[in-house]
């Protein structure tokens, strides 16, 4: 159980963060350059995935599966339901670092008819009553205030992140979740373990498109990036036009994704179109007609 000199950083870290939104006012979508993440340290993580990969397929995946076999699907929701409960002051306190006040209030509401009405958060009631489950996090608060992403990292044990949301998990686990941190430790270390095997249980059904993938490394680590894009977002990212990076921009400003050849029909060539932005030589002679009809 943390001591008195814990509660008192807490305390301090909150007040100073929370000054911090009142003199910047509220935040709005991160800068794009936040949410950019690069992988300048492939080598090294790809030995750490390959050591995590080993832990899991031995101990992780076998365990989850033991969970999933022996504890009924309605106690399994329940006790996630408990678990995601617990988090909700982490949510909280980062909707208000944000000055996602919208989001603070919900939350909170979420958070206290769950723990009453719900019994601890057995049940999801709020659910039901238009407040849906929403998380925010100590990385995305950072991101809201311009913090860059830093390299990709692969973390032993816990998996893909970055240098910025690595960072971000001690406040979080420390500080943001004074519900968790004030109960006897050997209940806080368990439910930590529970929410571990709970968490990897709910990615069961991912290892066998894991598995079968190409290059495991890189679809993992692509799915985790534009899923923490997702997030930072707010299920809203700013539309990317990867697949169309040479041609000019449409009236709209967003990339042509017309192309520029027709697709043949079997048994002929294709035959090139002349589009708005490429005209057509004066000499090339015009096609042949078919006679087919």
């Amino acid at each position: 159980m943390p001591g008195k000199s814990d509660r008192l950083g807490w305390q301090w870290l909150f007040l100073c963060l929370t000054g911090l939104v009142l003199l910047v006012g509220c935040a709005s979508s991160p800068p794009d350059y936040t949410t950019q993440t690069k992988d300048p340290w492939e080598k090294m993580n790809r030995a750490t995935f390959a050591f995590n990969q080993k832990f899991d397929k031995a101990v992780a995946r076998p365990v989850a599966k033991t969970y999933v076999r022996a504890v009924p699907l309605q106690a399994r929701n329940g006790i996630h339901n408990v678990l995601k409960n617990l988090g909700s002051p982490v949510t909280i306190i980062n909707d208000l670092l944000q000055g996602k006040f919208e989001y603070t209030l919900k939350d909170t509401g979420r958070f206290l008819i769950n723990s009453t009405v719900g019994l601890l958060g057995w049940f999801d009631v709020s659910k039901n009553m238009g407040l849906p489950d929403h998380g925010a996090d100590f990385g995305e608060t950072l991101a809201d205030y311009g913090v860059p992403s830093g390299p990709y990292l692969v973390i032993p044990f816990l998996g893909p992140s970055s240098v910025r949301d690595a960072g971000a998990l001690y406040p979080d686990y420390v500080y943001f979740n004074p519900v968790k941190n004030n109960i006897k430790p050997r209940y806080r270390n368990a439910t930590s373990l529970i929410n571990a095997v709970d968490e990897r249980a709910g990615y069961l059904d991912l290892d066998s498109t894991l598995d079968s993938a190409f290059d495991p490394y890189t679809f993992m680590r692509d799915a985790w990036i534009q899923h923490r894009r997702y997030q930072l977002y707010n299920g809203n990212p700013p539309v990317e036009y990867p697949d169309y990076p040479d041609l000019p921009p449409d009236d709209n400003g967003a990339p042509s994704a017309v192309s520029d050849t027709k697709p043949a029909a079997a048994g002929t060539t294709a035959v090139p179109v002349a589009s708005s932005h490429q005209p057509p030589a004066e000499d090339s002679p015009a096609p042949e007609k078919s006679s087919s009809r």
